[in-house]
């Protein structure tokens, strides 16, 4: 399983991509997962260090979390985690529940036979790698599914939407998760009878539904690993 802050497999920066994005994402992970705290303060320079790049792009990755709300920064002072909530964490997943409902209800309407029995191969490597262990293989096959799901919406505005809620989801925590694996396994099923039967209404309420539950697992997790703050 990845480390807090390491880079997934197989996504190698790419020439000329810029690196602060990257950094940004890795010390969100950082946060999410408890590595770093509220109200700890974030030195640049000792970032850099763990991230092994140059303190340029740490800077500029702070600049923009803190642009997010996830760090404080005071001029003089510097930069410092801003503690995350219970109710912070809801409201991302409610967001996301409610725009990922809506892309499924569309998709339902677009997916063609080949899409279909895509989704089926996806979700039947789901099931395999659960039985196996493999739950970095899991985590890679519930995101191609949901990412089937959501580009066959054809709705770039809500996929931009969705991908702001996503910088928020500790991807390289999902393993650890309890019940993770099994939600990704068993809470398909509606899901994907109602994008087959082409019925949008009940994908909207059955994809929404399984995302919030993905949240609640989420928070139950970090709460006993001590990363929320008081309300």
């Amino acid at each position: 399983m990845r480390k807090p802050g390491e880079a997934p497999a197989g996504e190698p920066r790419q020439p000329g991509e810029r690196l602060s994005p990257r950094v940004a994402k890795q010390v969100r992970d950082l946060i999410l997962t408890g590595e770093v705290r509220g109200g700890e303060r974030l030195r640049t320079e000792h970032l850099a260090d763990r991230l092994g790049v140059s303190a340029t792009p740490v800077r500029e990755a702070l600049m923009a979390l803190a642009g997010e709300g996830m760090v404080d920064f005071r001029p003089g002072r510097g930069f410092r985690v801003v503690p995350v909530t219970r109710r912070d964490v809801v409201d991302v997943y409610a967001m996301q529940a409610y725009v990922s409902g809506e892309l499924a209800a569309r998709a339902a309407d677009r997916l063609a036979d080949a899409d279909l029995g895509r989704i089926d191969d996806l979700q039947r490597e789901i099931e395999k790698t659960v039985a196996d262990g493999d739950l970095q293989a899991t985590e890679r096959a519930d995101f191609a599914l949901h990412r089937m799901v959501n580009r066959a919406a054809a709705a770039p505005k809500l996929t931009w939407m969705l991908s702001l809620t996503l910088r928020y989801v500790p991807f390289s925590a999902y393993a650890d998760i309890p019940g993770w694996p099994l939600l990704a396994r068993d809470d398909h099923d509606r899901i994907l009878s109602a994008l087959a039967d082409n019925e949008p209404d009940v994908a909207r309420e059955a994809m929404a539904a399984h995302i919030r539950e993905a949240g609640d697992l989420l928070v139950d997790f970090l709460a006993a690993q001590g990363v929320l703050a008081p309300e």
